[in-house]
């Protein structure tokens, strides 16, 4: 028998281990898994249910449909797993709660019809037979000075504009990232302050680090976006969270040498190794298994 899984959420309260083989790897493309996530995409395995269990303390459980309960940590946000009431013998693992990122890898893509247009991941994979590939890749015009982008978490009770373009944006590779979404990489673009308004629903921080804390909605667990210590004239916002995701595309990929080996994504932006506009890009990055 091979070795279980393990993994858990970004602050370390809540853990989980699956004994049971890996029935499926997919990547996801739906919206209610985007949005749920704060990821742009979610890649996941399922194994058998009864072969898997919590270690750690429970996690919050939030029912995403009138059919199917996701769970998130409440302390730290990260997504964790998802469970349909049809197959119920069954339980979705988050790709990005993997202790080991290497054993996560898809072996087909659903829901193409979701597919952020901009967003072109692991095309040697296939989609399954009943799933479209959805939209032709390409990128979105760039925004207008005066045009509104609408979003907000997956419950509904955190709502956002942001006017115009952003000053900067990026596709985040980084295990942080990928821990706390649960998902393939954190698209984040950041407006003035003075460029986004809101609905004033209650959001919960967590800081991951000393720059400041990400924000997640404590109903739905949806990402929503980071709030910075010593930019308070700043707004970052989730890509993932936006009505229309696809109309702004990420400037570069940032940590890239942390994404899993087996991950291309197939755009020609700047592929930062770490932090973006440090050192050097690297092209060889997220291209895949040679």
């Amino acid at each position: 028998m091979s070795a279980p899984l393990t993994g858990g959420c970004l602050c370390g309260r809540v853990r989980w281990v699956a004994e049971a083989p890996v029935l499926h790897r997919v990547h996801c493309h739906c919206s209610l898994c985007r949005r749920a996530s704060g990821a742009i995409e979610v890649p996941w395995v399922t194994v058998e249910r009864g072969g898997f269990r919590w270690t750690g303390e429970a996690p919050a459980t939030v029912r995403s449909t009138a059919s199917a309960e996701r769970t998130f940590c409440a302390v730290c946000g990260s997504k964790l797993t998802f469970v349909h009431d049809d197959l119920p013998d069954e339980v979705d693992i988050a790709v990005g709660s993997l202790d080991d990122i290497e054993a996560g890898y898809p072996m087909l893509q659903i829901h193409g019809e979701s597919r952020v247009a901009w967003l072109s991941v692991d095309p040697h994979v296939p989609f399954r037979a009943d799933h479209a590939s959805g939209p032709e890749v390409c990128d979105p015009p760039p925004l207008a000075d005066d045009a509104d982008l609408t979003g907000g978490c997956l419950c509904g009770g955190v709502r956002y504009t942001v006017t115009g373009p952003p000053v900067r944006s990026g596709l985040c590779h980084c295990r942080t990232c990928r821990r706390a979404t649960g998902g393939l990489a954190f698209a984040w673009a950041i407006w003035p302050r003075d460029r986004y308004r809101d609905n004033g629903g209650p959001t919960v921080g967590w800081a991951a680090s000393e720059a400041g804390s990400r924000r997640f909605c404590p109903i739905c667990g949806a990402g929503v976006g980071f709030a910075f210590n010593d930019r308070p004239d700043l707004v970052e916002v989730a890509l993932a969270g936006l009505d229309d995701p696809g109309a702004l595309a990420p400037d570069s990929h940032g940590f890239a040498a942390d994404a899993p080996s087996w991950l291309t994504i197939d755009d020609d932006r700047p592929r930062w190794p770490g932090r973006p506009n440090r050192g050097a890009p690297d092209d060889r990055l997220l291209r895949g298994r040679d």
